[in-house]
């Protein structure tokens, strides 16, 4: 199998360091996420002492804001991953998921930290286009 991309193939605009060095920033920010999302189920029972909350808010927290914020979000995250430029996608939604992020962590109240989720949530929609 020979090492030279066909001409005229997506790939063959990048190099293979080019294109391993894009697969390593994508995983990074994957496992980011996934690391991001485990940590909120670790740390609920300090989230439940300090916002003193019941555990039905605790599943809203981790469930409900989630699932329907990311319903709502796929299918035009979705339609603007496929028609548009895919680059511009990505980066606008590793953008809004820092910044949402940062809201995470400098929440004062439970309802500020659920609307932050809550945005989280339609950002990662928009990173698994």
């Amino acid at each position: 199998m020979s090492s030279v991309a066909i001409s005229g193939t997506p790939w063959s605009t990048y190099s293979q360091s080019q294109r391993c060095g894009y697969l390593v920033i994508l995983f990074l920010i994957t496992a980011s996420n996934y690391l991001d999302n485990s940590l909120v189920s670790v740390l609920l029972e300090p989230i439940k002492k300090e916002f003193l909350v019941s555990d039905t808010e605790l599943g809203i927290l981790t469930g409900v804001s989630f699932a329907v914020f990311y319903t709502i979000a796929a299918l035009p995250v979705a339609r603007w991953a496929d028609y548009g430029d895919r680059r511009s996608v990505l980066a606008l939604s590793l953008a809004g998921w820092s910044v949402m992020t940062i809201l995470d962590g400098t929440a004062r109240s439970f309802q500020s930290l659920v609307l932050a989720r809550c945005g989280r949530s339609e950002e990662h929609t928009s990173e698994l286009q």
